[in-house]
């Protein structure tokens, strides 16, 4: 569940009383929220302390786990927006000019309101119906009507958080229904309202929770139809049984009745962000992507057909199984066979057994890619209908993807090994449908998550400023370990593995490996990594530099190199691209560290080199040294820093346009073309391939 907005051991009050004590509460995300409770029950001073217009005696306000407290004047208000009890009196002000003061957050000291700050003003004036006020002199409209004015105020204010004090006092029959079709139109936007009323009949039938509070008692907080059933409301306002059932029958039985529909009952999922995007729906029209389709939750898992909304939400009107009620079947039996699907594959992978062999015999048993096979394709490439070299790159990628895979007809699948990841990349992946397989071969701290694969070395290596990072039998596992990931990837038919990583701290034991292994000066391959100050980079640099003189690594023995200033994620993914060119799969490398692992692996046998593609060239200044050493020029120039892959998931396409020409493009003969004036420039290409 989302922690959007939290109380935590939350105490309110005065210097002289405490009000209400050590309150544990987690408001999500687009809900209603009523506090209620009898006259003088700490409604007040709740909603003020968490406003920050009264201090706390204890605990905190965690919004998405920021501290309120902490939180400048200015960035609280655009996190929330208050409407209080106590009414304002401005002077000379029209009812426009305070509904523009919602903005003021957003325009600097000079408050000066751009166009859009007047758009919004106009369209919240608009939702609470005092468009016509907007020039009348605030402090001469009738209290219902200043009322209308403040909320709207709160609206301009586009926070996240609404908190409201009796926003409906004052405000006749039909601008308090009003009001409340308002605020559960906000609350469908995604907006959280936070509010007391005393108007219990209201807060029963606007409410997604209701906050039953009072002074000196502790708090209870539960849906409408809890409170109706387990007789909160006569509790707590200590009222005669025969008033409470006179007062609330028929509300009880409407709410709690076996018969009651609910409106957002069908697969309610509060721990969705958008929830309740459904509240107040038609139940029999209501099309809810996430809660008719629970394979809506599966991000690029679901299989479907979709695409990301500019705010990365996904838009599944595309998708091949409608998630309509009618088609909740459907639906659930997709979800059954994705759920056959992965239960097979894990066991599938649970029984593959890699072989027994030792790193030497790897090594030894790698060859560079046939010859009589990259020549075979490249005949076929003169006889496509394009002039020869034409498609550039692409043309020398199709031809050494053919012969390391072998048939002279390729077609680059997705691939990147197996579970979803939390990360920057994911998006990226998720766009071409790419597979991500995270691996732990060395996290430091411990966790629990099934989606990881655990291939731990041990928890951590140690500093290599003060001793080696690894020993080397440990070094020698972790890149056994890697070359067993790839033995995996090429039992389930992988076609291409993107070699990327996630860790803290990498780019300085990348540095120093690269640093060994071309003989560049630190200073010269160390980065700022994922940004740190000039003062820590010259830091980096001397640690670096203190690494490399402590362990005195064998510059002749990458493994040695691997072991003594490296970590267990370079020798892992040192391993899988031995392994990829052991079993013959194209290996793409990502940024810096990914770059340095290569290199470790064509030191330790260069014919693997000839199975390596490149991706982005990363902004770290290692990762041209190690390229330059490799002689591998990079396809991208993004300027990225973020690894984790990302750059792999890019290659991909181009490779799978290289394969595509191969796969699907017309010869000159099939096309009818005479290509014999061609003849000469084929030879010059032919040389210069060469």
């Amino acid at each position: 569940m989302e922690d959007f907005l939290s109380l935590r051991r939350f105490s309110v009050g005065y210097p002289d009383r405490v009000v209400l004590q050590n309150i544990d509460l987690e408001i999500l995300r687009g809900e209603i929220l009523t506090v209620i409770g009898p006259n003088g029950a700490g409604k007040s001073t709740l909603l003020k302390s968490i406003s920050g217009q009264l201090a706390l005696l204890g605990g905190s306000v965690v919004m998405q786990g920021e501290d309120l407290g902490k939180c400048s004047a200015v960035e609280r208000a655009r996190k929330m927006a208050v409407v209080l009890t106590e009414h304002i009196r401005p002077e000379y002000m029209s009812c426009r000019e305070v509904v523009s003061a919602g903005r003021y957050p957003y325009t600097g000291r000079m408050g000066i309101l751009q166009p859009r700050d007047k758009e919004i003003v106009e369209e919240a004036m608009a939702r609470m119906k005092v468009t016509e006020l907007a020039e009348r002199d605030f402090n001469a409209i009738s209290d219902g009507q200043k009322q209308r004015v403040l909320v709207a105020r709160a609206i301009a204010q586009d926070t996240p958080v609404l908190l409201l004090d009796e926003p409906t006092s004052y405000l006749d029959l039909r601008y308090r229904t009003e009001l409340m079709e308002t605020l559960k139109g906000l609350a469908r936007e995604g907006r959280t309202v936070l509010m007391s009323l005393h108007e219990i009949d209201l807060a029963l039938e606007v409410s997604d929770r209701i906050l039953c509070v009072q002074e000196g008692k502790s708090v209870w907080c539960g849906s409408p139809r809890e409170v109706l059933e387990q007789d909160r409301i006569r509790d707590l306002f200590g009222m005669p049984g025969e008033m409470y059932e006179k007062l609330f029958r028929e509300t009880k039985s409407r709410l709690c009745g076996s018969d009651a529909v609910s409106d957002h009952t069908f697969f309610t999922n509060r721990s969705c962000k958008y929830f309740p995007c459904h509240k107040g729906a038609d139940p029999e029209k209501f099309n809810c992507l996430f809660c008719y389709c629970p394979l809506y939750a599966m991000g690029p898992g679901c299989g479907g057909n979709y695409r990301l909304t500019r705010n990365g939400v996904k838009d599944c009107t595309g998708c091949l199984v409608p998630h309509r009620r009618e088609n909740y079947e459907r639906i659930m039996e997709k979800l059954r066979a994705r759920n056959r699907a992965v239960s097979k594959t894990a066991a599938a992978t649970a029984d593959v057994q890699f072989p027994d062999t030792t790193l030497r015999q790897v090594i030894s048993d790698i060859d560079s890619p046939s010859k009589e096979m990259l020549e075979l394709v490249r005949g076929d490439l003169s006889r496509l209908a394009m002039p020869p070299g034409s498609l550039g790159k692409i043309e020398t990628t199709a031809a050494r993807m053919a012969a390391i895979q072998k048939p002279r007809s390729v077609t680059a699948k997705q691939a990147v090994n197996m579970t979803k990841g939390l990360t920057g990349m994911s998006s990226i992946a998720a766009q071409r449908g790419d597979e991500v397989q995270v691996v732990d071969v060395g996290i430091a701290t411990p966790y629990e998550c099934a989606q990881v694969l655990d291939r731990r070395i041990r928890l951590g290596t140690d500093n290599i400023v003060k001793g080696p990072a690894m020993t080397t039998e440990e070094a020698e596992k972790a890149v056994m370990t890697g070359v067993s990931l790839a033995y995996q990837a090429f039992v389930e038919d992988v076609d291409i593995v993107g070699v990327g990583e996630m860790g803290i701290g990498n780019t300085t034991t990348s540095a120093a490996v690269i640093s060994v292994l071309t003989g560049a000066e630190p200073s010269k391959v160390t980065g700022f990594g994922g940004g740190i100050t000039e003062q820590a980079y010259l830091h980096k640099v001397q640690c670096v530099q203190r690494a490399i003189e402590v362990n005195k690594p064998n510059v002749e023995d990458p493994l040695d190199v691997l072991a003594k200033v490296g970590g267990f994620d370079l020798a892992a993914m040192c391993g899988v691209f031995l392994g990829c060119a052991k079993y013959g799969i194209p290996a793409v490398i990502d940024g810096v560290i990914s770059a340095a692992a290569a290199l470790c692996a064509v030191k330790m046998c260069p014919a693997c080199r000839d199975y390596l593609f490149p991706s982005h060239q990363s902004v770290e200044p290692g990762y041209m040294a190690a390229m330059e050493a490799l002689g591998i020029e990079p396809w991208f120039k993004l300027d990225m820093r973020l690894g984790e892959g990302s750059g792999c998931t890019m290659s991909f396409a181009v490779m799978e346009a290289a394969c595509a020409i191969l796969e699907r493009m017309a010869t000159f003969e099939k096309a009818g073309i005479d290509d014999s004036y061609l003849e000469e420039i084929r030879e010059a290409e032919k040389k210069e391939l060469e």
